[in-house]
């Protein structure tokens, strides 16, 4: 963990953040902007600022992890996309704003305002969504739950 870095401070006490699951190589949280329902974030359990300075193996089982909440989220909503089924999953690993590892999975309903463009340039009401701490903590319980499930 390093100091003054928020991830490893969610991590140590998540909190701040509805938390998802623990798996072995990364902390899933429901983000706390829900503008996109089912935003989900995998934060590497360990303090590193760059997917290149893990190995390839680590790579693999991290992005491994990644997929798996992305099959999770389009399990709890699969007629929400467009033309009715599971959405669109847009998966963004960035680090300009906090640099320790982590991947946003972020699905893309029907009802999404620019289904073409990245969330990034939505207004901060949009991003934020209108979600309750309940249906928060519900929804997190449901992707759970299918990270859970096997198969």
């Amino acid at each position: 963990m390093k100091p003054g870095c928020s991830l490893c401070t969610c991590l140590a006490d998540a909190a701040p953040l509805t938390l998802v699951a623990r798996l072995a190589r990364t902390t899933v949280f429901l983000n706390d902007q829900q503008g996109c329902r089912g935003w989900c974030v995998c934060v590497l359990n360990e303090h590193v600022e760059h997917m290149d300075a893990l190995t390839t193996e680590h790579q693999q089982q991290v992005f491994g992890e990644v997929a798996r909440v992305a099959r999770a989220i389009r399990a709890v909503f699969p007629a929400s996309g467009a033309d009715g089924g599971p959405p669109r999953i847009n998966y963004e690993c960035l680090g300009n704003v906090t640099a320790h590892v982590h991947w946003h999975v972020i699905p893309r309903h029907a009802d999404d305002p620019t289904p073409k463009a990245a969330v990034w340039g939505w207004d901060a009401q949009a991003l934020q969504g209108h979600m309750a701490r309940a249906e928060r903590v519900a929804l997190s319980l449901r992707v759970r739950a299918e990270l859970e499930s096997p198969g």
